[in-house]
């Protein structure tokens, strides 16, 4: 038979353990990120709106609106709407952010191309549009 204090001190190891072991999924492959998030797009069929990262919606306007999203290391789905119809794009190519790539960094832009894929830069400045994008847009007001 165990006393009161034998059974409190198992008791503190166990939670201890499972304590320990949640700290260690903090920094598992799938550490989520908190950053300000907004978004590009680079044609002018439509304008895309709700634009999301893994569910949660980023700021967008050209990089004129910012959210605080929750960034997760690993594949990201990218997704936005169209404001004249109720279409829903999905990126066609696939991105992967690493924890060393997330480590330190304030900002997170998703930029959309015409071709439905989209680039991520990651910064510690306010994002700007890539130079990509804005020769695509030059080649578009031509």
């Amino acid at each position: 038979m165990m006393n009161k204090m034998q059974r409190s001190n198992r008791l503190l190891l166990i939670l201890g353990l499972i304590f320990s072991l949640v700290g260690c999924v903090s920094f598992a492959p799938h550490a989520t990120y908190y950053m300000g998030t907004t978004s590009f797009q680079y044609f002018t069929s439509y304008h895309a709106y709700m634009t999301e990262i893994n569910g949660e919606g980023i700021g967008g306007g050209f990089g004129g609106g910012m959210n605080t999203s929750p960034v997760k290391i690993g594949s990201q789905v990218i997704t936005w709407g169209e404001t004249n119809s109720k279409k829903k794009h999905v990126a066609k190519n696939q991105v992967i952010l690493t924890k060393e790539q997330l480590k330190r960094k304030k900002y997170l832009a998703v930029h959309i191309y015409p071709d439905e894929t989209v680039e991520i830069t990651i910064s510690n400045n306010w994002p700007m549009p890539t130079e990509k994008g804005l020769s695509l847009l030059g080649q578009l007001r031509q």
